[in-house]
């Protein structure tokens, strides 16, 4: 079987009508693979129909849009490529639906054409994704050495059973090998292929996985995996349980081809947690203050609080960062300890904060509530926490029961979901586990009073801020209805 070309999809998404919360990110995942495959000598292409539809909507139904390209330029693509193999960037579990669609799309232009997934839905739900007969195979977590792997066995018509984390059918039965063998050496893999991502869609965005500062801006990822197990996190099924980073001076030159070739101006560090070695990101750091990148950066998912110390933070601002954000998760330390499981103490998370203030750079906090343990008085006890750190904008999430996590296990042992389980219901503000606490109600109710309480808060301490930002409201409600 000859395997010479190959296209890597990132697909549309199925967003809310009126609020989307889904925005486009330049694809690193597909842009590694897509490195990985023409070190081999594949020609590859990368199609983001997120980004390249962006401004097309199809409705679903009343509070459902499809957001991306349509099903015809889709096919128009494909046909234009005639590639052999398609693999299928399957990212969130509750997008599976266009997961599905894509598959036997591809299928209909060209049955004789190899679909392949990958992706979190794909390591976490293996089973729902490949069992569709119109995708042929699967790989889980990092598939960088595996999908090379699968590429040879198919050219030589080789035995592919014993490849590491390869789902496949045999006579209509579903086969998945486990994830065992993860990249120790990421300096090993070539950098991503920035000249297959187009980059310049990209440049220009308000918003990529959080508002951004400067036009030109883009992702990196310069470590995998992440030390703390929460309960709620499936990244371990993703990048394994040991945490591995790439060398500082491996992340310098990718560091250097972003500003000198593509005129990157802001990062963001994609990172599960780019401070979990604090020696290495001291050094990194240090290097970019050195390097004049002057980059400005942040750290979308979060950045690890119980490695930093003061020291960090003075070369976190000086090397370019606009703002930290503490994944705090809880200001009630008994759920961290005995719920979350996290290694971090809420004092030292306060002296950090104080900091930061104290250095001038800016912070943001992320809370998650609604655990099952978790007490009304524990969610007040996060409220507090916020307003004492003067972080009265807190980002929410109502915990979501992720399939891959602990905490999905507990809910599904316990009965603990408030209605039948279904993917289409994974998203931060779907209310869907119940305790003898509270239910759903109670919940949005506590979120509610909560949010009215920071608010409170922020107003005594900032009342001119505070009726700017109401009067800037009204105003903008106004216009709407004049408009209208």
């Amino acid at each position: 079987m000859k395997i010479k070309k190959i296209l890597l999809i990132a697909p549309p998404a199925f967003t809310f009508k009126n609020a989307r919360d889904i925005n486009p990110l330049p694809p690193m995942g597909l842009g590694y693979l897509a490195s990985t495959l023409e070190a081999i000598g594949i020609e590859v292409k990368i199609l983001d129909c997120l980004m390249n539809g962006w401004k097309h909507e199809e409705y679903v139904n009343e509070s459902i849009v499809r957001v991306g390209s349509s099903d015809e330029d889709i096919q128009e693509r494909i046909i234009d490529f005639n590639p052999d193999l398609i693999g299928i960037n399957c990212q969130f579990s509750r997008q599976y639906k266009i997961y599905h669609h894509m598959f036997s799309l591809i299928k209909k232009i060209n049955p004789m054409i190899i679909v392949v997934s990958g992706g979190p839905h794909a390591s976490v739900c293996p089973e729902e994704v490949l069992g569709d007969d119109n995708c042929d195979y699967l790989l889980i977590g990092e598939g960088e050495e595996s999908f090379c792997e699968l590429i040879m066995a198919l050219q030589k018509d080789a035995e592919i059973t014993t490849i590491d984390g390869l789902g496949w059918k045999s006579n209509g039965t579903v086969n998945i090998n486990p994830k065992i063998n993860m990249i120790a050496n990421l300096d090993s893999i070539p950098l991503p292929a920035y000249h297959l991502m187009d980059l310049e869609k990209y440049f220009g965005l308000d918003a990529s996985h959080g508002t951004r500062h400067r036009t030109r801006f883009c992702p990196i990822i310069t470590s995998r995996g992440c030390p703390a197990k929460c309960t709620f996190c499936s990244a371990h099924k993703v990048w394994g349980n040991k945490y591995r980073m790439r060398s500082v001076e491996n992340v310098l030159e990718e560091m250097r081809l972003l500003k000198y070739k593509y005129g990157v101006e802001e990062i963001m560090f994609e990172d599960d947690n780019v401070t979990a070695n604090p020696k290495r990101a001291k050094e990194l750091f240090k290097r970019m203050v050195e390097e004049q990148f002057k980059f400005t950066w942040d750290t979308p998912n979060g950045a690890g609080a119980w490695s930093m110390d003061e020291e960090m933070i003075d070369l976190i601002k000086q090397s370019g960062c606009i703002g930290l954000n503490f994944p705090v998760e809880s200001g009630s330390q008994r759920v961290l300890d005995e719920i979350i499981k996290k290694p971090l103490k809420l004092p030292r998370v306060k002296e950090l904060i104080q900091y930061c203030r104290k250095i001038k750079l800016d912070y943001g906090m992320f809370l998650v509530m609604g655990l099952p343990g978790e007490k009304k008085c524990d969610m007040w006890r996060s409220f507090r926490f916020a307003a004492d750190c003067k972080c009265y904008n807190p980002h929410i999430s109502i915990a979501t029961p992720y399939p891959g996590t602990k905490l999905f296990d507990e809910c599904f042992n316990k009965n603990l979901f408030s209605k039948e389980f279904h993917l289409d219901d994974l998203f931060i503000r779907s209310f869907i586990i119940k305790t003898n606490e509270w239910d759903d109600r109670k919940l949005r109710r506590i979120l509610f009073l909560g949010h009215i309480y920071l608010k409170c808060c922020e107003f005594r301490s900032h009342p001119i801020k505070v009726l700017k930002q109401v009067i800037k409201k009204l105003i903008k409600l106004s216009s709407g209805v004049f408009l209208k």
